[in-house]
């Protein structure tokens, strides 16, 4: 009787701290690793709040320490933090778009750091106003994801560092040749995208006062005027 009694006693006392051991898993679980059901996102210009829910919110939810942002050009980094009641708050630093990039695979609206954010169609790049198409950038200065020569990146980050009332002048730059194509179709090779500020004023009274086409050469102080093709 007495070794039914302690094996019984075994038995209790063993259900008892496994019971406690669910118990404080659980208690850990609310409090340090709790199921998320809603999802706050801040942070977000450019992604889409519902998408971004869709894409890490599963269907009746999920443990915090479990969500993750899948791979998107768009997101350069995130973090997750618990608000309480089954809700988290996701914050994000997004890349934002700076330019437009013509490579030998298409063209890809892309982020001041040289990153691809996604592929524009033709028809999609005529909307895309506002943002300058650089071309001419050698094939080995680039991999599938973006600019990795960081001379290239800072011959682009010059020229976008030109005055807004300037920059609006331009359409498309050779980085290659360094020719900037203006408006008018007008095209000037320099000899650095780094511009005096003088140039800049004179640039403008030979778009003013240039025929449609023309072409010019930078050469010391002087504009020369190239043969049309």
């Amino acid at each position: 009787m007495d070794h039914f009694d302690a094996r019984a006693r075994f038995v209790i006392s063993f259900i008892g701290i496994f019971l406690i051991i669910l118990m404080i898993k659980a208690i850990l679980a609310i409090n340090f690793d709790p199921v998320i059901y809603k999802l706050e996102i801040s942070g977000n210009e450019f992604l889409n709040p519902q998408y971004l829910e869709r894409e890490v919110l599963p269907v009746g939810g999920v443990h915090i320490s479990d969500l993750r942002v899948p791979h998107n050009s768009f997101v350069e980094s995130y973090r997750i933090r618990y608000v309480g009641n089954g809700t988290a708050n996701l914050i994000l630093k997004e890349r934002k778009p700076s330019f437009v990039v013509a490579t030998q695979n298409g063209y890809f609206l892309t982020s001041a750091g040289g990153i691809f954010l996604f592929e524009l169609s033709k028809a999609e790049l005529y909307r895309a106003t506002g943002y300058k198409i650089f071309f001419g950038i050698d094939p080995t200065s680039m991999d599938r994801n973006g600019i990795i020569n960081p001379k290239i990146l800072s011959e682009i980050r010059t020229i976008l560092s030109y005055p807004p009332w300037f920059k609006r002048l331009i359409l498309e730059i050779n980085v290659e040749q360094r020719t900037l194509y203006f408006v008018k179709g007008i095209a000037i090779k320099v000899d650095s995208f780094n511009l005096k500020k003088s140039y800049e004023r004179l640039i403008v009274e030979l778009l003013r006062n240039s025929p449609i086409g023309a072409r010019y050469l930078v050469v010391g102080k002087n504009f020369v005027r190239l043969p049309n093709r």
